[in-house]
C-alpha cells in the first residue's frame, strides 16, 4: 500500500502526453526512413569554434569519463555497462572532438568515428538511445564546422542517425532530454538540408525555451549543473542561427538572444567564488564545461558578462527559481528557498529545501553532499535525501518524498520568503510545509543572517515532532576540531569558531561527492533540537 501511495503521488503530477508517449515508445520502434541525398550546407565563416572540454580519450584509446578511466577495448566497450550505464553513454557522446588538442587529433577522431559506424548497427546499443544520439549528432557537426574533415560515409551516418532520432524524441520525459533532441535536429536540419527536421526542431524549441527557462534565467529543473549544460546548448544554437541566418527562423534567433543574457547572469549567481557550481539537486563539478570556458564562448559570440561583486553587502532574491543569494565582504551564501523543480519532471530534484552553501573568499566552507552516481540503489537515494544536505531533518523523514533513482511523490512547498539588508546585515528567511504534508509534522522556518564575519542560522519548528537535527556539512579541505565548548574550522585564509556551549551537537564522519565517481572524507556537524528552536552562530577572522 505504501508503494502504491508513492506511485500515486508521483504520477498525479505528470502531463497526459507523457503517459501517451511512454505507451507510444513501447509500441512503435524507431527506424531510419530517410537517405542522405548528398546536399550539404557549406561551412560558415561566421561559425565561432570554441574548445569546451578537457581531453576525454587519448590517441591510444585511454578514456576518462566521470572520474573513472580505462583502456578501451572496442567494440566490446561500446555497450559495456560494468562501471555504469552513464559511463557507457559518455563514450558515445564524442565530446573529445571539442576538447583540448582536438585540432591535433583529427586523424584519430576520424578513425574513432569510423569504428563507431562499423561497430554500432542501426538501432542497437547505447549509442542509438536518443540522449547520446542527440549529443553525438550535435558534437560531430560542431567539430565539422571547426574543420574536422568528414567524408561522405560520415554524413550518410549522421543523416541516418538524425532520421532515427526524429522518430524517437523523448516527449515522455521532456525537460533536458527533449531539449537536446530538438537541438540535434536543428543542427542536422540546417547542415544536412532536411526541412522536416528543421521544422520539428524550430516548432519544439519555440515552445520549450520559454517553458524551460524561468524569468530569472534559471533552467526550470533547478540544477546549477544542468543549467550550465543547457546554457551551452543555447549558445551553440545561437551560434548556428547567427552563422546560417537565411536558413533559420528569426523568431528562434530572437528568443535565444533574449534568454541567453539572463542565463549567463543566473550561472554567475549560483556559482561559488572558486568558479564551480553549487550543489543543489543533481549538481556537481566536472560534467558541464567550466564557467570560464562558457563565459569565453559567450563573449566570442558577442554577449556581455558582468561578474558579481561579492565584496558588497547585498541580497538577490531570484524569485522565479526560488534561490536567494547573499554576499558580504568576499563571502557568498546561496540559499535554496525553492520548490521542487517542474512538477511533471522532478527527476533531478533532491529533498534539499532550505539548505544552503557558504564560501568565505575562494574557499567553500559548508557544502551539500553532492552526487556521485545515477541509477538505482541505496547510495543514489541517500544522496537525494534530506539527511545529505545542510538543512533540518525531522523524525528521520525527508522534506519531499524522493524515492527510486529519479522519483518524487509528495513535495515541500516554500512559504513566507523574505530577504533584506538591515544595518549592514544581510537577512534571508523562508519556511516549508514538507513535513506537515508528509506526516502531519511541523512547519520548518529558517532564518540566515550574514555579516562581514558571521553567519547566524536560526531554525524553528512549529508543530509536533519527536526529534529533529540540523546538519552542516563541512568541505573536506577545512580542518575541523572540537575544543572544550568551541567548534573550530581552519581554512587557508580564515579561522572560524562557533560556541556550542548551549547546544546538543555531534561531529560525525561523512563523505562529500564533488563529481560522479568521487567520494571524499569530510565532517558533518549535527545540531540536535532540544526545543522547537535551534540557533548557531559562526564567526570567522582572516589569517
Amino acid at each position: 500500500m505504501k508503494k502504491l501511495l508513492l506511485l500515486f503521488h508521483t504520477l498525479k503530477y505528470l502531463r497526459w502526453p507523457q503517459f501517451y508517449y511512454r505507451l507510444y515508445h513501447k509500441i512503435r520502434k524507431p527506424t531510419v526512413t530517410e537517405v542522405f541525398a548528398g546536399t550539404l550546407a557549406p561551412r560558415s565563416k561566421k561559425w565561432v569554434s570554441c574548445t569546451l572540454y578537457s581531453e576525454k580519450i587519448t590517441t591510444d584509446l585511454f578514456a576518462i569519463f566521470l572520474n573513472h578511466s580505462k583502456q578501451l577495448h572496442l567494440p566490446a566497450d561500446w555497450n559495456d555497462e560494468s562501471h555504469s550505464k552513464l559511463w557507457a553513454y559518455n563514450l558515445h557522446y564524442f565530446e573529445d572532438l571539442l576538447a583540448d588538442n582536438a585540432q591535433g587529433k583529427q586523424a584519430f577522431h576520424i578513425e574513432l568515428l569510423n569504428k563507431w559506424i562499423d561497430q554500432n548497427p542501426v538501432g542497437h546499443g547505447n549509442g542509438w538511445e536518443p540522449y547520446p544520439l542527440s549529443l553525438r549528432i550535435s558534437n560531430v557537426l560542431k567539430a565539422w564546422q571547426a574543420g574536422l574533415p568528414l567524408e561522405q560515409r560520415h554524413f550518410e551516418s549522421l543523416y541516418a542517425q538524425a532520421s532515427f532520432l526524429s522518430k524517437d524524441l523523448e516527449r515522455h520525459l521532456l525537460g533536458n532530454h527533449y531539449f537536446v533532441n530538438l537541438k540535434a535536429l536543428l543542427f542536422a536540419g540546417v547542415l544536412l538540408n532536411n526541412k522536416r527536421w528543421l521544422t520539428i526542431a524550430t516548432k519544439g524549441l519555440l515552445q520549450e525555451i520559454p517553458e524551460q527557462t524561468l524569468d530569472d534565467g534559471a533552467n526550470f529543473e533547478l540544477s546549477p549543473m544542468y543549467h550550465a549544460l543547457i546554457l551551452v546548448d543555447m549558445l551553440d544554437m545561437y551560434n548556428l542561427c547567427q552563422a546560417y541566418q537565411d536558413s533559420v527562423s528569426s523568431d528562434l534567433l530572437n528568443i535565444l538572444a533574449h534568454y541567453l543574457p539572463k542565463m549567463l547572469s543566473f550561472m554567475e549567481l549560483m556559482s561559488h567564488n572558486d568558479g564551480g557550481v553549487s550543489f543543489f539537486n543533481d549538481s556537481v563539478d566536472g560534467i558541464a564545461p567550466t564557467k570560464q570556458r562558457i563565459i569565453c564562448y559567450a563573449l566570442r559570440l558577442g554577449f556581455e558578462f558582468q561578474p558579481m561583486n561579492i565584496d558588497v553587502a547585498q541580497t538577490i532574491d531570484s524569485n522565479p527559481s526560488g534561490y536567494m543569494v547573499a554576499t558580504h565582504s568576499s563571502s557568498k551564501l546561496i540559499f535554496d528557498a525553492a520548490n521542487v523543480g517542474p512538477d511533471y519532471i522532478p527527476g533531478h530534484a533532491h529533498a534539499d529545501t532550505l539548505s544552503f552553501e557558504l564560501s568565505i573568499g575562494l574557499e567553500r566552507v559548508f557544502v551539500n553532499s553532492g552526487t556521485s552516481q545515477y541509477g538505482l540503489g541505496e547510495k543514489r537515494l541517500t544522496e537525494r535525501k534530506t539527511v545529505s544536505h545542510n538543512t533540518v531533518e525531522v523524525d528521520q523523514t525527508d522534506s519531499s518524498q524522493v524515492w527510486s533513482g529519479f522519483r518524487v511523490a509528495k513535495r515541500a512547498r516554500v512559504l513566507n520568503r523574505n530577504c533584506q539588508v538591515v544595518d549592514n546585515r544581510v537577512e534571508l528567511s523562508a519556511a516549508h510545509n514538507g513535513f506537515k504534508k508528509i506526516f502531519n509534522g511541523p512547519i520548518h522556518q529558517r532564518a540566515l543572517t550574514l555579516t562581514n564575519n558571521t553567519l547566524k542560522v536560526t531554525d524553528t519548528l512549529t508543530g509536533r515532532f519527536n526529534q529533529a537535527v540540523a546538519r552542516f556539512y563541512i568541505h573536506p579541505a577545512i580542518d575541523v576540531k572540537l575544543k572544550e565548548n568551541l567548534l573550530m574550522l581552519k581554512g587557508e585564509a580564515f579561522e572560524l569558531i562557533a560556541d556550542i556551549t548551549e547546544l546538543h551537537i555531534a561531529l560525525v564522519d561523512s563523505t562529500w561527492h564533488p563529481g560522479f565517481g568521487l567520494s571524499l572524507n569530510n565532517k558533518c556537524l549535527e545540531v540536535w533540537f532540544t526545543t522547537s528552536e535551534s540557533t548557531i552562530e559562526f564567526k570567522w577572522t582572516e589569517k
